[in-house]
């Protein structure tokens, strides 16, 4: 665990960055056959190559590779199990800025056991680090991404308790932290968007009708997570957010209902990633609940909208959080990745400026 009070990094990346044109033009080349596959991989080296550029240009100390070698978020990991099949009738539910439900269709679900054959994500460190100056971090998913692949209808010949899925998953994500940190990966973002669904009513009660009671997904998630982040020599860090859809969030609430359960049982976590952009995120306050051996990085520089933070509006609430968690303990960041296409890549640069920029003002 980090001694807080040395190598704080105060200015965040929190996940994806913009696809640039090019990446998204030879991704629809690669699925039509127009590019070959030796190929796309040289043009997905050079966005790389510019994400990294871009970061270390803004002075970033902590980077990462822009999950740019990804069609979204998790799909490293999925993509590197067996017992995921092609199904219909799965879907994930969001809430519209309207209030109204609206269905993100998932072509795939879990349908017989899952097991690692590959490591997607080992791929994406070996080749960020051979590149990088700065440190790097590289972000995995949480066991409870179970919440996403499961299908009440497609996955229980497989798994018919739920919580054997999530079990399995965590065992998947342990072997993959097992090899990046043998490789020498020392800085891991666990994503666990899950873990803000207990906060939204409807939400959990959507999922019990599934068979998912979101109380015991929590409490046994945030355990799992703990016992993940146990392996020496790395800093972990948790993120939650809402989701990245643009306009549409996956829950909404504050973190008053999932402080005490996830703050306070996750010894083994050093940093806390906290969106604070969503509608009804609520205020800092639960920010008391978070023991102060621990790193609060603000997610208040939103990735879902293209107008640019002021300084001033970031330092005041900064200065807010400041009044229930140690200020030197803070830090800022995105809300969420920038892969969601609201943010053009020049609104992308503004933005992490902005976070570099007010992180070196506020901490020095």
């Amino acid at each position: 665990m980090r001694d807080k009070n040395q190598g704080q990094t105060h200015a965040h990346v929190t996940g994806s960055m913009s696809v640039p044109p090019f990446l998204a033009s030879a991704r629809r080349a690669l699925v039509t056959g127009e590019l070959a596959p030796t190929d796309y991989k040289r043009v997905e080296d050079r966005a790389v190559d510019e994400a990294i550029a871009v970061q270390e240009g803004l002075g970033l100390e902590l980077i990462n590779d822009g999950e740019l070698r990804r069609a979204m978020w998790f799909e490293a990991l999925i993509s590197s199990i067996e017992g995921m099949g092609p199904v219909e009738g799965h879907s994930l539910k969001w809430t519209g800025t309207d209030g109204s439900i609206q269905e993100f269709p998932m072509p795939f679900a879990v349908v017989d056991k899952v097991r690692r054959v590959r490591s997607r994500t080992v791929e994406e460190f070996t080749y960020l680090r051979s590149r990088a100056r700065a440190e790097v971090k590289v972000t995995i998913p949480s066991p409870t991404i179970a919440t996403a692949i499961w299908s009440p209808r497609h996955s229980p010949s497989a798994y018919p308790d739920f919580f054997d899925l999530v079990l399995d998953m965590a065992a998947v994500i342990r072997a993959e932290i097992e090899e990046l940190v043998s490789l020498g990966c020392r800085h891991i973002q666990i994503d666990a968007p899950d873990l803000s669904f207990l906060a939204d009513q409807a939400r959990t009660d959507s999922f019990a009708e599934d068979g998912v009671p979101m109380e015991r997904l929590v409490a046994e998630g945030i355990e799992l997570i703990n016992d993940l982040a146990s392996v020496p020599g790395v800093e972990f860090s948790i993120h939650i957010c809402r989701g990245n859809l643009p306009d549409a969030w996956m829950a909404n609430g504050g973190y008053e209902k999932i402080a005490e359960q996830v703050f306070g049982r996750a010894p083994n976590v050093d940093s806390f990633l906290l969106e604070y952009t969503s509608p009804g995120v609520g205020s800092f306050e639960p920010l008391a609940k978070v023991p102060d051996d621990k790193q609060i990085v603000l997610g208040l520089v939103a990735s879902k909208s293209r107008e640019l933070e002021s300084p001033e509006l970031l330092e005041r609430r900064i200065k807010e959080a400041a009044q229930y968690f140690p200020r030197e303990q803070l830090a800022l960041s995105s809300s969420c990745g920038f892969a969601n296409g609201v943010c053009s890549m020049a609104d992308q640069q503004a933005k992490l400026g902005v976070v570099a920029s007010v992180a070196n003002s506020v901490w020095g």
